[in-house]
């Protein structure tokens, strides 16, 4: 992998177990600087609600990347992916989102194809290969 790396990674996930392993995976692999969790949708949209209100212009203030599950109790990952482009994209254009859900649903995949945001949709665990194989060029925005 080359030397580069995101400045900020945000795991929104309401299982504790993987947003641990994500964590490790992401800080193994030196992916990024600093890995945000949020438990469900709510969390996360407060987060980027906090670095807005705080007047946070610069792009590397945001994450560059979110992992986002879609089944989530409170506000699923359908709901925030909504809020997060009506509300927050605007924001932070640079930040790019990859779906961790183990659903197969093609009907899943192609609806969160509609995110322009959207990269990719990852149904099985994290490894490092995946962010290694993760087309570098797609998050050259929000590189350090």
């Amino acid at each position: 992998m080359p030397n580069t790396q995101l400045k900020k990674v945000l795991c929104i996930n309401d299982n504790e177990v993987t947003l641990w392993i994500q964590k490790q995976i992401l800080n193994k692999s030196k992916f990024s600087e600093e890995v945000i969790t949020a438990t469900n949708g709510s969390e996360g949209l407060e987060y980027f609600y906090k670095l807005i209100n705080e007047n946070s212009s610069i792009q590397n203030d945001f994450p560059g990347l979110i992992l986002l599950d879609l089944h989530m109790p409170v506000m699923d990952g359908w709901a925030f992916l909504d809020r997060f482009s009506s509300e927050i994209y605007p924001y932070c254009k640079n930040t790019k989102i990859v779906i961790t859900s183990y659903s197969v649903d093609e009907i899943d995949s192609e609806r969160a194809k509609k995110y322009p945001f959207v990269v990719d949709f990852l149904t099985t665990l994290l490894t490092v290969d995946y962010l290694e194989s993760l087309p570098r060029s797609v998050l050259s925005d929000e590189l350090v």
